[in-house]
C-alpha cells in the first residue's frame, strides 16, 4: 500500500472486485484487480483467509448511505520529492538536523548526511551569511518547537 502510511490508517480490505478463477486445491482465488493495485506489485491471487463477500448496501433499510468510495492511494511511487527550501536547522549535540520544505507540501526534519550536497543548503548557509553548516547558531530548540 503507499509508502509512508501508517499501516493501522491502511483499509484492511478494498474492493469489490470480480473473481476470474477459483482455485480450491490450495484455497486461492484469483480477482481482476485495477491497473492502481497491478502498478503497486499487488498479486492477483489470494488466500481465501485474506477475502471477504461483498454485500452491497440496503437501499430500504439504510436510504442515505453512500456507497464506498475508491480508496485513495495517495501519491503515486513514480513521483519525485523535491527539496523546495531548507527553513531552518536545530543542534541537537553535536549533530545538526535541518527542516525541509518539499515540493508536494510536507516538511521534515532531516540530518545533514540526508542534505549534504544540496543547492537548498548551499542557499540557507548564503541566506545565514556563513560559509560552512558548523558554523550555524546553536540554537536550543524544544521539541514541540521540532514538530510541526
Amino acid at each position: 500500500m503507499p509508502k509512508g502510511r501508517t499501516n493501522k490508517l491502511v483499509p484492511k480490505y478494498v474492493g469489490p472486485y470480480k473473481v476470474m478463477k477459483a482455485i480450491p486445491s490450495i484455497s486461492n482465488y484469483k480477482l481482476e484487480l485495477p491497473m492502481e493495485l497491478v502498478r503497486r506489485w499487488i498479486h492477483k491471487r489470494f488466500h481465501i483467509s485474506l477475502l471477504r463477500p461483498h454485500s452491497p448496501n440496503n437501499n430500504a433499510l439504510f436510504p442515505n448511505r453512500r456507497k464506498a468510495q475508491p480508496y485513495d492511494f495517495g501519491t503515486p511511487d513514480e513521483m519525485e520529492w523535491n527539496v523546495d527550501e531548507i527553513i531552518s536547522h536545530c543542534w541537537t549535540g553535536r549533530k545538526i538536523e535541518f527542516l525541509m520544505k518539499w515540493n508536494l507540501g510536507d516538511s521534515t526534519w532531516e540530518p545533514l548526511t540526508n542534505c549534504n550536497g544540496l543547492e537548498a543548503l548551499d542557499n540557507y548557509l548564503m541566506l545565514n551569511n556563513i560559509k560552512n553548516w558548523w558554523n550555524l547558531p546553536k540554537r536550543v530548540t524544544v521539541m514541540s518547537q521540532r514538530k510541526w
